[in-house]
């Protein structure tokens, strides 16, 4: 499966964008860290529009195109 297709993956804690809910002002993980405890990770709302603003590859991406825009 290439990346494209993969389940999006949160830039912050490393776990699926799927597995963060709506809480109000935060969308928050609640998968469980490697000790067993749920995720500490709360990503903010207040800045972007929709939590595909977290996607790590979409932002990989997106430097990858700014970087090789700065050299051509």
């Amino acid at each position: 499966m290439s990346d494209e297709e993969s389940e999006p993956v949160c830039c912050v804690c490393g776990h699926y964008l799927a597995n963060h809910f709506d809480e109000g002002n935060v969308w928050r993980c609640h998968s469980l860290g490697q000790d067993a405890y749920q995720c500490e990770c709360a990503l903010r709302k207040d800045e972007p529009d929709t939590i595909e603003h977290y996607d790590l590859q979409k932002r990989i991406n997106k430097k990858v195109k700014e970087i090789e825009e700065g050299w051509g």
